[in-house]
């Protein structure tokens, strides 16, 4: 059975990737990310080595075969026999100058040829690519996707022994490390205001768009085709053309759905925002509780925030529960104070896809006033057990 991949944010690849690249020659293990397609795998790789003073060098995988790695052969009639000259996609004999080492990124690893694959072992075990050696200081960095998971054809391979030598990582990206990323690269500001204030719209796991690849193509499209680079450039553009060709390049890139509903937060915003939501902001929960909020603003919002806390649910070991009580606790207060009709709609959508019946009661335990906690339990007395919550937060 194949080793599993341990899921890892963008900071904790970032940090592992560091500490793998000051590690020296010596390390006798690889690294090997896998994820979905557009999450920053090679991104993040490259930055890495940038900022270590690597030579980073990109080799797809999936388009060689063997021989490519093995080199071109040629007669050296001299001593009558065969040759291989050094093909120019591997490293280079000796570090060039000016770099510490070269990391060697290997990408769609698992959509290669079965003896590439078989290659791959030697890179690793040898720092041989087939007759050409590898200069010492040179880190081994695969990459490959998920195969049915999301959508991608994979090589069907199992070599244990492989597995044994490689350090295997599933990337999942968080709205908040994307960000910290994109403020500092440029990244168009209505895509910033749109992601801070619905985070889960980062990425969607199960349809693959929108991701953070599709987020960079569309700031380079606004920005780079258009000449768009302000929100308010993009809302007047919008206004002034409607159904314009900058609605159906963004609607390529990242998805009708979100695409639909981030033009529709520049020209006329939401009224209310899953970030709200989960923070517990006290004007937008008065209005729920007055009923002046649009139904399906609210709808989004908390939909949205209830994907929010699923993916930190998965994230966060079971151990490290603690940092999901405070936004749990804020979003089971909008659920609790919105209308009957949708109040137990959206709770069975929060125990359905969270599985935080447990964490209930802790969660609400951090909200401040205990008249409003007695009420939350209290509309929530169809599911939970009033008698038994009530216990807890005395």
């Amino acid at each position: 059975m194949n080793k599993q991949p341990v899921d890892v944010s963008v900071s904790e690849l970032t940090e592992l990737l560091s500490s793998y690249l000051d590690s020296g020659p010596s390390i006798n293990y690889a690294f090997k990310i896998v994820g979905h397609p557009g999450v920053g795998k090679s991104s993040i790789v490259r930055q890495i080595a940038e900022k270590k003073r690597f030579l980073f060098m990109d080799t797809r995988l999936a388009f060689k075969e063997n021989i490519d790695l093995g080199g071109y052969p040629v007669p050296d009639h001299s001593k009558n026999r065969m040759i291989y000259f050094r093909p120019k996609f591997i490293p280079p004999e000796q570090v060039p100058e000016g770099y510490q080492g070269i990391l060697w990124f290997l990408d769609e690893a698992n959509r290669a040829h079965p003896t590439v694959i078989q290659t791959l072992f030697q890179i690793i075990t040898e720092r041989m690519c087939g007759e050409h050696a590898l200069p010492k200081e040179t880190a081994i960095v695969l990459a490959g996707n998920l195969g049915e998971e999301d959508h991608t054809m994979i090589t069907d391979f199992d070599d244990s022994a492989l597995d044994g030598r490689l350090a295997i990582f599933h990337l999942k990206p968080s709205a908040e490390s994307w960000l910290s990323w994109a403020s500092q690269s440029g990244i168009h500001p209505a895509i910033i205001s749109y992601i801070t204030l619905f985070p889960e719209k980062i990425w969607d796991e199960i349809h693959i768009h929108p991701n953070p690849r599709g987020w960079h193509q569309v700031s380079q499209a606004l920005i780079l085709s258009y000449g768009i680079r302000t929100v308010e450039q993009l809302a007047n553009t919008l206004l002034e053309n409607k159904h314009s060709s900058v609605e159906k390049l963004v609607m390529s890139l990242i998805g009708e759905t979100v695409s639909s509903d981030f033009l529709s937060q520049v020209t006329a915003p939401r009224e209310i925002s899953s970030a709200q939501v989960l923070g517990g902001d006290p004007g937008a929960l008065a209005r729920v509780k007055t009923g002046d909020l649009p139904s399906e603003d609210l709808l989004w919002a908390v939909t949205g925030a209830i994907q929010n806390i699923r993916d930190q649910r998965i994230r966060c070991h079971e151990a490290d529960t603690e940092s999901l009580l405070f936004p749990l606790g804020n979003l089971l207060r909008f659920i609790g104070f919105s209308r009957t009709d949708t109040r137990f709609s959206f709770f069975y959508l929060l125990l359905k896809e969270c599985g935080v019946f447990t964490l209930i009661p802790p969660a609400l335990k951090t909200l401040e006033s205990p008249e409003e906690i007695k009420e939350l339990f209290n509309r929530f007395s169809d599911i939970v057990n009033p008698s038994e919550a009530h216990g807890s937060v005395e």
